[in-house]
């Protein structure tokens, strides 16, 4: 059974959720515009195993916000503060998209709290050499800014997601208008002026890495946010490294195919 809490960095207050079960910490990190609530579907398969927690990003969600701190390396800072605080021991972390991003930076600069990460199609571009303006999710995001910043309700920004690509039944449009309704608009603004990468040195972070990886990445074709000559570079710099490449899923890989990801991904772990 999950509890919800919030717990304070000094910095911001984080809302959170966790299992008090027995077993090893196995830490959830969603995307950018998403909550912890997006890992619902997947919990299950690790459930047995480990003992499951998941955090809000700050502006995110539940959580504080800090308009003008909302690099990778801020996120980054918190999670490290949740894992020595709250966790108290080494973890797992589970990173998806911008989740990915930072679960890099935490296992590079505060190793003795990682065990091992997966990172789930890691925008490794547009954390490097790309400007979010050349990237293909840039139109996507800028229509998300500009519904955001007018502060509607998540009915209202239901109602405007109904009419536009790509569509999606109505339950899952509720949910995006709901993770939309509870985000701070800063956090696109530092997006897509790629300011959320200020102070972000990706080589280096892949290169400080101890612990165990597991890459896995969506297909382009089908909104895959990582190309594989971008995967092939992260692999080579990582010391450990286990790389799965799925053709039919796109960017939110366990979305498109749970049961293969939580397979994937519980192979991984019992390999530890």
């Amino acid at each position: 059974m999950l509890h919800e809490g919030t717990f304070s960095t000094g910095t911001v207050d984080l809302h959170y959720a966790a299992a008090a079960d027995d077993g090893p910490p196995l830490l959830f990190l969603h995307g950018v515009m998403s909550r912890w609530q997006s890992w619902l579907h997947i919990m299950p398969a690790f459930a047995n195993r480990w003992q499951l927690h998941a955090l809000d990003f700050r502006g995110h969600g539940e959580s504080g916000r800090t308009p003008g701190a909302y690099r990778a390396t801020d996120y980054a800072a918190d999670v490290i503060a949740y894992l020595r605080e709250q966790v108290q021991q080494p973890a797992v972390i589970v990173g998806h998209s911008l989740g990915a991003i930072v679960t890099i930076a935490v296992a590079a600069d505060a190793p003795e709290l990682v065990r091992a990460v997966v990172l789930e199609d890691p925008p490794l571009g547009a954390f490097s050499d790309q400007s979010l303006s050349n990237r293909p999710e840039n139109p996507r995001f800028r229509a998300s800014y500009e519904l955001v910043r007018q502060g509607l309700s998540r009915a209202e920004l239901e109602a405007q997601l109904a009419a536009v690509p790509p569509q999606m039944d109505a339950a899952r449009r509720r949910f995006r208008a709901q993770n939309l309704a509870s985000l701070d608009p800063a956090v696109l603004d530092a997006v897509l002026s790629d300011r959320s990468k200020e102070g972000y040195d990706l080589d280096r972070c892949l290169g400080q890495i101890a612990a165990p990886v597991l890459l896995l990445r969506g297909n382009e074709a089908h909104g895959g946010a990582l190309d594989e000559g971008r995967a092939q570079h992260a692999a080579a710099l990582l010391r450990d490294c286990a790389h799965v490449y799925f053709p039919d899923a796109g960017h939110g890989i366990k979305e498109a195919q749970p049961l293969e990801y939580g397979q994937v991904v519980n192979a991984f772990l019992e390999s530890l």
